[in-house]
């Protein structure tokens, strides 16, 4: 996704000139006194169009203190999301917890943030339209957090317009993993660590967020506090709802990870039960797991890796001999970037091996098997 941050400057320069009025947006900057911004529902999407140059105001009545998401979505052109907070001249922009609002193109933009005034002012911008007009869908939505448990895998769903906001109770000082496996769309993980007023994003120590797809995704940061705060984002999915699972899990730390079972003793694992596991510098880990439903959907993982490690699935074959035929399969990918495979159970029991893909050390991860999506 190419980004526009190099002409935000200019972009917003360009509103102060006087603009012609399009559409149910209005501009204060028309001459002979135009109609007041339009004010937007929270909760109620509407669709729009603007012409080039033109800028779209809008206004939205919120609650101070709380989470919003304000997105345009269905462009036919590259019309352009602009947040300026509580600024009603709409000259100064705000800053967003996540922003996504200097892209080319059609693609969907989104502002999440926390309101700092009982008003909030957006608009949306027609400077680089090239087709001279552009018709969008805008949406502002209020943002709850859900508390999820610790090493308690979080089944959700979300939508474009939607995002997830999701709190964990974790103790200060140790090494955490925060994952989305098992996805049936795109959505991306945002994370903000300790920071409940979602004003800056944490630095992972080990990041693989904001992929394409439906590549799995995680965050490895040691907690400074009591809680960890992240957002799922659905604004870049193409599906009227996307699924995944959710997990926050303490993070494997083995100094000299070894080999764990064999294929004639697998270790045994529970579905909807993560569990630590690891494998020795180039060496292979075997893993079983009974109890499954046959014709359902399951989805194996691994995150929370310290090196490249390679997940493969092998349904109910004991003799991990014919890896099984994945639906979405995320098992090459390289380094710490985490792996999953969705496939339809043949039978009660489900074998799958990791194996180190290393030039020195062995592998500690976090396994994972849940139904769905």
């Amino acid at each position: 996704m190419e980004l526009k941050s190099s002409w935000r400057a200019f972009r917003v320069l360009l509103l102060l000139f006087p603009l012609v009025v399009v559409g149910c947006g209005e501009s204060h900057r028309g001459e002979g006194g135009p109609p007041p911004p339009f004010a937007v529902t929270v909760g109620s999407p509407f669709s729009d169009s603007i012409e080039q140059f033109d800028f779209n105001e809008y206004t939205a009545t919120v609650t101070p203190g709380a989470l919003y998401k304000i997105s345009i979505t269905n462009q036919t052109d590259d019309a352009d999301l602009l947040v300026f907070g509580t600024d009603s001249t709409y000259t100064t922009l705000a800053q967003c917890a996540i922003d996504n609002t200097s892209l080319l193109g059609t693609s969907s933009e989104d502002c999440v943030m926390v309101a700092t005034g009982t008003t909030l002012f957006f608009g949306v911008d027609g400077t680089y339209l090239t087709m001279g007009s552009a018709t969008y869908t805008v949406e502002i939505v209020l943002l709850t957090t859900t508390n999820m448990a610790l090493s308690t895998p979080f089944p959700v769903s979300t939508t474009q317009t939607g995002a997830v906001v999701s709190a964990v109770t974790v103790s200060p000082g140790v090494t955490y993993t925060t994952s989305i496996t098992g996805l049936s769309d795109n959505v991306d993980l945002y994370m903000f660590g300790n920071d409940n007023t979602f004003s800056t994003q944490a630095i992972c120590a080990i990041t693989n967020t904001r992929f394409t797809g439906t590549r799995p995704e995680d965050c490895t940061l040691v907690s400074s506090g009591g809680t960890l705060y992240f957002i799922i984002d659905g604004i870049f999915s193409s599906a009227a709802t996307v699924q995944f699972t959710a997990l926050t899990a303490p993070t494997p730390i083995v100094p000299n990870p070894s080999n764990e079972g064999t294929i004639g003793s697998p270790i045994a694992l529970t579905v909807g039960t993560p569990a630590a596991g690891q494998v020795a510098w180039g060496g292979t880990s075997f893993y079983t797991v009974s109890g499954l439903s046959t014709g359902a959907r399951y989805t194996v993982s691994i995150t929370g890796l310290t090196g490249n490690a390679n997940l493969k699935v092998f349904g109910n074959d004991s003799t991990f001999t014919t890896p099984a035929s994945c639906l979405t399969d995320n098992t090459f990918s390289g380094g710490t970037t985490p792996e999953d495979c969705t496939f339809v159970a043949s039978g009660s029991a489900l074998y799958f091996s990791v194996a180190a893909d290393t030039t020195s050390a062995g592998v500690a991860y976090i396994n994972l098997v849940e139904p769905g999506p």
